[in-house]
């Protein structure tokens, strides 16, 4: 009791504190909400009693030509209207044109989105992003002014304003996107000043009708899918190869078997879905000057055989070459960090592909269906291997994970029929075991090497449980937890690691096939009858142990059991257990290895 009155005296003091100034208050026409009161800024919000559906136009009693003030006073203080919030002014539908102070900083998403009546759009200076859907359905819009401060266009920004008719973009505009001009019907003409503008979006100016004039600058070179679709531009262009700005805008027209390209000199950058589709394509030249390949770019080219990519390629999107059925090799540039998801999937025969030094992440499904690679493609600078990286490719025999993996996702070896061999080093801190699928389907798994305590148990592995033959426990594992490979039933061969100090309950219970454990303690430690029980130690199963060790396991319970013992497991490591500092041999470091020290030093018995 007296704990929860101290939390409400708490609580009460911070809301006090926090009122000493009202959050929102109202100043004329407009609510506002305080941003900052260390700054004396406000965002100019809509009525907060009117709930934010689409079936309540926010300031319903405002129309014609509105002026947002630049400063507002309350209970003293004097504050900048800075911002406009979001859906501030949402489907007012009286509204003809709004004055903006200068002191605006920023428009918030969809704040006149539409306001149907709006004639005029003007975005002050100090603005610096369009956000998304600001003016979108804006139908009476007929002239629209940017600021040269604005450097980003935001998604669906004047999206359906059917009474635009001409749009001059300023110098300084670097990214235009998603739809940010999308079923602008009368808009006939785009002119961009200056070269700064880099990226255009998806659906930029898809729809739009009515255009037929547009002079892109050189400068923009990374291009979404669709961005002139459905224009008279586009329509008016010959068959072939456009482009638009510095990049391969699409392939218009049916393309005929056994094309080769060759991209123009000074090229930068190769169009989402830019050649998707084209089953045509057998070969493709990109110049020196080529920094961005987009998504999809040649995703379903069944043709295209090979691929150099230019070290001067520093961006890659994902499904790049997805589908791509006749691919058989591919060289990589060397300033890549990521191979994205969906880049080969469905490279059927694809067998070669060196993956370069500078990656670190391999993204989901990159690899996935790729049924003829043999060998694994990756490089010891991946750090990351995202899920069902490598998922069918029923080529590979046998993997290795790098030492510099740390994370593996889900799924990633699923179906690979054909493995028969995987390593998991002590590196991977992570490994994602989604539905226990990492090798859900490996039918031919027989020989798991595991150099991790973290998953040093067929947990991990449980997909292949009952397939699994050899295990090979590295000398990282010091612990093997209980049940670690419990009714694993076609175990033949475990080799314990060198240093282990603990042998989980029933870590090979049910292992009735277990003919071989080589365990290379030079002595034994204490475990419990039920970790090999079901393990058939009479009369089948041999225990391999380091030289001259064979006295030490007779005479311990448990290890006892074994009817054969063999002295072949090797000479183990340098103290008596296998763990340095341990003077006892039972496995562990404490009091009484350090009274064995003394009573040696003291010479007692």
């Amino acid at each position: 009791m007296k704990h929860s009155l101290l939390m409400s005296a708490l609580m009460l003091l911070v809301s006090l504190s926090a009122s000493a100034y009202q959050a929102y208050f109202k100043s004329g026409n407009f609510f506002y909400y305080v941003s900052s009161q260390s700054e004396a800024t406000v965002c100019l919000i809509y009525d907060p009693s009117l709930s934010d559906t689409d079936t309540h136009p926010h300031y319903t009693n405002l129309s014609g030509e509105i002026t947002i003030p630049a400063t507002v006073t309350n209970e003293g203080t004097t504050y900048t209207v800075s911002y406009i919030g979001i859906r501030a002014f949402y489907k007012n539908s009286t509204i003809t044109k709004v004055n903006f102070p200068n002191t605006i900083k920023k428009i918030g998403e969809s704040a006149f989105s539409q306001c149907t009546a709006l004639t005029k759009i003007t975005i002050p200076n100090g603005v610096t992003e369009i956000a998304d859907g600001v003016f979108q359905g804006c139908t009476k819009a007929s002239e629209l002014t940017l600021s040269n401060t604005v450097k980003t266009i935001g998604y669906n920004g004047f999206k359906g304003c059917t009474s635009l008719h001409m749009v001059a973009i300023p110098e300084g505009v670097k990214t235009i996107k998603y739809g940010a001009f999308e079923n602008c019907t009368n808009l006939s003409a785009v002119f961009f000043y200056g070269e700064t503008l880099e990226e255009f979006h998806n659906n930029v100016f898809n729809g739009c009708t009515s255009l037929n004039s547009i002079n892109f600058p050189k400068s923009l070179y990374l291009v979404g899918s669709n961005v002139m679709k459905g224009t008279p531009w586009w329509n008016n262009q010959a068959d072939g190869l456009v482009y638009i700005g510095s990049a391969a805008y699409k392939y218009k027209g049916e393309m005929p078997d056994g094309t080769d390209i060759t991209l123009n000199a000074g090229t930068k950058g190769i169009a989402t879905s830019c050649f998707e589709g084209c089953t045509g394509l057998t070969s493709i030249n990109l110049p020196n000057s080529l920094i961005a390949i987009s998504g999809y770019a040649f995703n379903g080219c069944t043709h295209l055989k090979t691929v150099s990519i230019p070290n001067s390629v520093t961006t890659m999107y994902g499904y790049i070459f997805n589908g791509c059925s006749a691919l058989t090799s591919v060289t990589l540039p060397n300033t890549i960090q990521t191979i994205p998801a969906y880049t080969f999937a469905g490279c059927s025969r694809l067998k070669t592909v060196k993956v370069p030094n500078s990656v670190e992440t391999i993204g989901g499904c990159a690899f996935k269906d790729c049924s003829s690679l043999t060998s694994l493609p990756i490089s010891n600078s991946v750090n990351r291997i995202e899920y069902s990286a490598y998922e069918n490719c029923t080529g590979l025999t046998s993997v290795t994970i790098p030492n510099s993996v740390t994370v593996i996702g889900h799924t990633m070896f699923c179906g690979c029929t054909g493995l028969q061999s995987l390593t998991i080093p002590s590196t991977v801190k992570s490994i994602d075991t989604y539905n226990n699928s990492l090798v859900k389907g490996c039918i031919n798994l027989k020989t798991l090497n595991i150099d991790n305590e973290r998953y040093a148990n067929i947990g991990t592995f449980s997909g292949v449980k009952d397939i699994v033959e050899t295990v090979t426990l590295g000398n990282s594992i010091y612990n093997i937890p209980e049940n670690a490979f419990k009714d694993c039933s076609a175990l033949q061969k475990m080799t314990l690691p060198n240093d282990f100090i603990s042998l989980g309950n029933s870590a090979f219970s049910g292992c009735a096939q277990l003919k071989d454990l080589y365990c290379p303690r030079p002595r034994p430690i204490p475990i419990d009858a039920s970790v090999f029980s079901g393990v058939q130690q009479h009369d089948y199963c041999k225990l391999h142990v380091p030289a001259g060790s064979k006295d030490l396991y007779q005479a311990m319970d448990v290890w006892k059991d074994f009817n054969s013992i063999a002295e072949d497991a090797g000479s183990g490591s340098g103290s008596q257990s296998g763990v340095a500092g341990d003077v006892n041999g039972d496995g562990r470091v404490d009091v009484e290895d350090v009274n064995k020290v003394i009573n040696i030093i003291l010479k007692v018995d």
